[in-house]
């Protein structure tokens, strides 16, 4: 009995020896920082303790707050940007119970059935940062993308950014075909008559020009009609030393300018493609120490256009066509170096349309009259004889310039060769074909990939040439 006895009251003592080594490790241990508590933005959450806290601080109030209730059984914890902290709890005797590391992240319960109720064929994947989101997953389009992006941003603060790690699963390469398509006309008529030449006495010369010079293209009024040839609508006689040379300057002309420019340009959505047909002319620069640099203007038939794949095959672009020539009117002259102009013609704008849909860009109708009389003072005056002394030149100039843009959604082929070229198959022909047939080539061979027929069922005849439609 009395073993008995002892052998429990020594089990007794073991237990309070241990308990109060547990007790006075744990309340002389530091605060363990492995507990984890993830709240949103705007959102709180209430933490139990496992006893009373005297005092309960965090680290970053910035990130988040906490309240304490007089009790000290549990605190609060509120978040109020993104971010990570750390939250401590004190006993009564000023040393820490317990750690917690605090995660504030973005609502991204909100903003995920935002997007998809807005988006519902993109799936999005969101990841929260402390500098903002990362946006992952798959959008049908680049528009579908972009939207996705813009919303997400509009969750965020005015430091925070959106890392776009969508990707498109649809092409997105857009060709545009552009037609310009101008048409320029002149008419001029001119009536007058010009004396060029009145007397010759030795080596002088004495005229009046009262319209163009039709004898020397570019000529002055006095010069020795010396050597000088009869032309039409003129009459010159010619009498020891004295030239009399009177010519009936009239003039009827008709100028007709077509411009065609068909030109095929293909860019990714959101890139930029341009193209230009015509050429460069020289500008010479004065640099600040004197020195003369060349630089070079273009001229010619140019286009640049940035497409944008929206949803729905539709397709928002941005274009901008410029049709320039080289031109005299404006032109200046610096240092005996005549620097010509340009006449431009140009349309920007912005259209939404789907692929394979036309549009007209712009629509130009110039309309230019111009009338000059030109007479000798004095002479030119006097009534019914006068007209022998004048001169009178009419001029107009017609433009019109139309331009057609069309659009297509085009994908790369896998088979390279699935596309023919005008030289496929082309054979040139012999010498004795040449020049006893008239040949030029010999009709090519088919390989048999391609069918020989054009719309409609018309059958080709050969593999090189373009169809007129």
């Amino acid at each position: 009995m009395t073993t008995t006895t002892a052998r429990r009251l020594g089990r007794a003592a073991l237990i309070c020896i241990v308990s109060t080594i547990l007790a006075t490790l744990t309340l002389t241990s530091p605060a363990r920082a492995d507990t984890e508590v993830t709240i949103e933005v705007n959102a709180g959450k209430t933490v139990p303790l496992s006893r009373p806290a005297a005092t309960v601080f965090v680290a970053n109030p910035e990130i988040a707050d906490v309240q304490a209730p007089a009790n000290g059984a549990s605190f609060f914890v509120f978040g109020k940007a993104p971010g990570r902290t750390s939250v401590f709890a004190l006993g009564a005797d000023g040393k820490p119970m317990v750690s917690y590391s605090v995660s504030v992240t973005q609502p991204l319960g909100d903003l995920k059935r935002r997007l998809s109720s807005q988006l519902p064929d993109t799936q999005a994947d969101l990841e929260s940062t402390p500098g903002g989101i990362i946006l992952s997953g798959t959008a049908p389009s680049p528009a579908a993308a972009a939207q996705a992006a813009e919303l997400t941003r509009q969750f965020l603060g005015k430091d925070q950014q959106v890392i776009n790690r969508l990707k498109v699963a649809m092409g997105s390469q857009v060709n545009l075909r552009v037609r310009i398509a101008e048409v320029s006309r002149s008419v001029t008529k001119e009536l007058g008559f010009n004396w060029e030449s009145l007397f010759n006495v030795g080596a002088f010369t004495f005229g009046i020009a009262t319209g163009r010079d039709a004898l020397v293209a570019g000529g002055s009024i006095l010069r020795s009609t010396t050597g000088a040839a009869s032309l039409p609508f003129g009459y010159q006689s010619s009498n020891g030393r004295v030239d009399v040379n009177t010519v009936i300057d009239a003039l009827a002309e008709d100028g007709l300018v077509s411009i065609l420019a068909e030109p095929n340009l293909t860019a990714l959505s959101g890139e930029t493609a341009s193209f230009l047909a015509g050429g460069e002319f020289p500008i010479p620069v004065n640099q600040r120490d004197g020195q003369i640099t060349v630089e070079f203007k273009q001229f010619g038939v140019s286009l640049d256009f940035t497409p944008t794949v929206m949803s729905g095959d539709r397709i928002s672009m941005k274009v901008r066509p410029e049709v320039s020539e080289l031109t005299e009117e404006g032109a200046v002259v610096i240092e005996n170096l005549k620097i010509p102009a340009l006449s431009v013609r140009r349309a920007e704008t912005t259209v939404e349309l789907g692929s394979g849909q036309s549009f007209a860009v712009a629509g130009l109708l110039q309309n230019n009259s111009r009338t000059v009389a030109q007479r000798v003072p004095g002479l030119g005056d006097v009534p019914v004889l006068g007209g022998l002394f004048s001169s009178t030149r009419f001029q107009r100039n017609e433009t019109e310039l139309v331009i057609v843009v069309t659009p297509y959604m085009v994908r790369p082929v896998s088979q390279p060769g699935a596309f023919q070229t005008p030289n496929d198959n082309y054979i040139p022909a012999s010498d004795l074909e040449r020049i006893f047939v008239g040949r030029i080539n010999k009709p090519g061979q088919s390989d048999g990939t391609n069918p020989l027929f054009g719309p409609g069922g018309v059958r080709l005849r050969g593999d090189v040439g373009f169809i007129l439609e």
